[in-house]
């Protein structure tokens, strides 16, 4: 379809025959802290009946594949925000939005205001990596030591705002913790945090170039 717009001369493709290869859907890494928070969200959610779990753009949408199947939604960035939130307006709960760091930054602030000033009754998870992890891997806008005086700036009741290590030894603490502030009637928001493991393998192997 490009060489023809190109006015370029057609190829024609292959068809490779006798080729049975499995189905090999992405995946989140091996060791990737926000698998842990899956793990901690469906085990909070299993009891709880019709819930909703509304999802965002990073890496962080594979939740939506197995063997997590932990989101239902995946729009646009900054959108798992705004959806949770008209969910409960509409009266639907339990609601739950997933965001990672670097989208709630770039665009999910704005949405997060909206729910702060109704106190909607939904509890946010930020999937807090501390890098870019879907486009290569920069850094965040803001660093996670800011993430807490940004939310607290932004008007996140202090009671409701908990920051956790994202670890596969806490799941069953992190799990806890969601189904507490899932039962609470207004806006919640949950921060898990810890590196994402291509992050730091690259870390460590530019100091270990640098000794």
């Amino acid at each position: 379809m490009v060489r023809v717009a190109l006015g370029l001369p057609v190829r024609e493709g292959l068809t490779a025959r006798g080729l049975t290869l499995p189905p090999r859907p992405p995946q989140l890494c091996a060791g990737c802290p926000h698998g842990d928070m899956y793990k901690a969200l469906k085990l909070a959610l299993a009891d709880a009946g019709p819930s909703l779990v509304t999802s965002d753009v990073g890496c962080y949408s594979l939740g939506a594949l197995p063997p997590y199947s932990a989101v239902e939604t995946c729009v646009c960035m900054g959108a798992s925000i705004g959806m949770a939130r008209g969910a409960s307006d509409a009266g639907f709960r339990p609601v739950v939005a997933v965001i990672g760091d670097s989208t709630f930054l770039h665009s999910g602030r704005t949405a997060l205001l909206d729910a702060i000033a109704e106190n909607t009754d939904m509890t946010l998870l930020i999937l807090d990596n501390e890098v870019v992890a879907m486009t290569g891997g920069q850094a965040s806008l803001v660093p996670s030591t800011r993430m807490e005086p940004l939310l607290r700036g932004l008007g996140v009741p202090p009671e409701h705002l908990h920051f956790v290590r994202a670890h596969p030894r806490q799941v069953e603490e992190i799990a806890a913790l969601i189904r507490r502030e899932v039962a609470h009637a207004g806006l919640s928001v949950i921060v898990g945090v810890r590196e994402c493991v291509e992050a730091a393998r690259t870390r460590k192997r530019a100091l270990a170039a640098r000794d």
